[in-house]
Parts: C-alpha cells; sequence; structure tokens
C-alpha cells in the first residue's frame, strides 16, 4: 500500500465525514485522466497528503494548499475544452467533499 492510502485508512472517522474508498477512487481516477492538469492536481493532493501523515505539512498548511488548489481548478475549468471541464470539474467537486470537507474537518 502506499504512504497514502495507509493514511486515509488510518482515520478513525465515527462521524463518516470522510468517504476513505471514495476518495483513494478519486484520486486515482484523476492520475490517470487524460488532461495533464487533472494528473498534475491528483498528484499533489497525494504528495501534500503524505506530507502531512510525516508531519512535514501542519493541517493549517494542508488546508491551505487544498483551498488554493481548489480555486486553481475552477479557474483552469474556464479554459478547458468540455471534456476536460468535465474532468477538471468532477476534481474539483471531489476535493471539495473529501479533503475539505471531509480530511479537513478530522485535522
Amino acid at each position: 500500500m502506499s504512504k497514502f492510502t495507509d493514511y486515509i485508512d488510518g482515520f478513525a472517522d465515527k462521524t463518516s465525514t470522510l468517504a476513505t474508498g471514495e476518495l483513494k477512487e478519486l484520486i486515482i481516477s484523476a492520475k490517470n485522466d487524460k488532461s495533464e492538469f487533472v494528473r498534475l492536481q491528483a498528484v499533489n493532493v497525494e504528495h501534500w497528503t503524505v506530507m502531512l501523515a510525516a508531519g512535514e505539512l501542519t493541517p493549517k498548511g494542508f488546508k491551505r494548499l487544498v483551498s488554493k488548489m481548489e480555486v486553481l481548478t475552477e479557474l483552469e475549468t474556464i479554459k478547458l475544452d468540455i471534456a476536460a471541464k468535465a474532468s477538471a470539474q468532477r476534481l474539483a467537486d471531489g476535493i471539495q467533499k473529501h479533503v475539505i470537507d471531509g480530511i479537513c474537518k478530522l485535522l
């Protein structure tokens, strides 16, 4: 298992705020997307999560990076073609649901 997966699986989520399976699937799907932008953002989320798990990034720093990435993703969707927009929007929605509303609330 990857450090990302291990960290996500380690959350004791008694409130069901974080759907770990959906988050892992979102990242896997985004890393295999046709859009270079979407792939890069998935790699970033995974990398930042590993840094958070290793104590190399504070929860506040993690939240700040993810929030900035969410804004960047929304701006990027304006420039992309229809298919890429759909992928970028799925990523943005998933980041909001699983990372900002999930992980960040548990930190």
